[in-house]
């Protein structure tokens, strides 16, 4: 059968290119997409044209033949909110909207995956998801200073179904047993695209290599039942989380941004 319909017609390009089409992973979009309007455009079976969008955001735009560029004017007026791919932003853009903010997105082939020993003071282990999401909660609040989700909002991740409790793990340190990172991916069995969705380290441990431990981890698990695993995260900031990730073999040079008006 034919695409009959937008959610069909967005995973039929984005299993081609998922760094290009998306900024996010295609599940989350896929659980909201009753939230916005959308139309799409077949040219010979083929996926020509898509777009998602409500009264304020402009959520996805893409053009076959376009080539990512020449969002409409009267659009740019229209929304408080875009996200855009890079070659879609240009100076018009710019001026309209007074919050930019850029996000790279990576994609791993779940095969390339250098191996790492971690220190002998360290050893990694399951999340018990029954008993530690609070401190699967405090942990991340102490890594972040504008990043704060309570135990309750850490406890409806688990009920997404892309949720695999063997894709939460800890880094312990050994002398105090005490969770010192974290690491948490998302498998969608539909598309088989794993994703990178948290990984932590607490401020102390920066510098003992946990983090690229954790993502190698979960690349390792990922891999059993995942073609590919893609990570996004907010470019150019302090943790330089970029440049761990492409240490661990992601890929990739397509930037997203997220713009916003007064």
């Amino acid at each position: 059968m034919g695409i009959e319909s937008f959610s069909e017609a967005l995973t039929n390009i984005y299993i081609k290119n998922p760094c290009r089409i998306l900024p996010n992973a295609l599940w989350k979009t896929l659980v909201q997409i009753n939230n916005f309007n959308s139309n799409f455009i077949l040219e010979d079976d083929e996926v020509k044209n898509l777009k998602l969008w409500n009264s304020n955001m402009l959520y996805t735009f893409w053009d076959r033949d376009k080539n990512y560029i020449d969002i409409d004017e009267k659009d740019i007026n229209l929304f408080k909110m875009m996200v855009v791919h890079e070659r879609q932003l240009n100076d018009n853009l710019k001026e309209k909207f007074s919050s930019v903010k850029a996000y790279f997105k990576l994609i791993h082939n779940n095969r390339d995956i250098p191996d790492i020993k971690i220190s002998d003071d360290y050893y990694i282990r399951d999340v018990n998801i029954d008993s530690e999401l609070h401190m699967v909660s405090e942990l991340i609040c102490h890594c972040y200073d504008n990043i704060k989700p309570s135990v309750k909002e850490v406890t409806k991740w688990t009920r997404h179904h892309v949720f695999q409790k063997n894709l939460w793990i800890w880094v312990i340190d050994k002398k105090r047993e005490k969770p010192v990172a974290l690491g948490i991916a998302e498998l969608d069995i539909n598309i088989k695209e794993g994703t990178l969705e948290w990984v932590q380290v607490l401020p102390d441990y920066h510098g003992n290599k946990l983090g690229k431990v954790l993502v190698i981890e979960l690349l390792k698990r990922l891999g059993q039942y995942a073609d590919f695993t893609t990570v996004s995260g907010e470019l150019d900031n302090k943790t330089n989380a970029e440049r761990l990730y492409r240490s661990c073999g992601f890929i990739g040079d397509d930037i997203w941004y997220v713009l916003r008006k007064d």
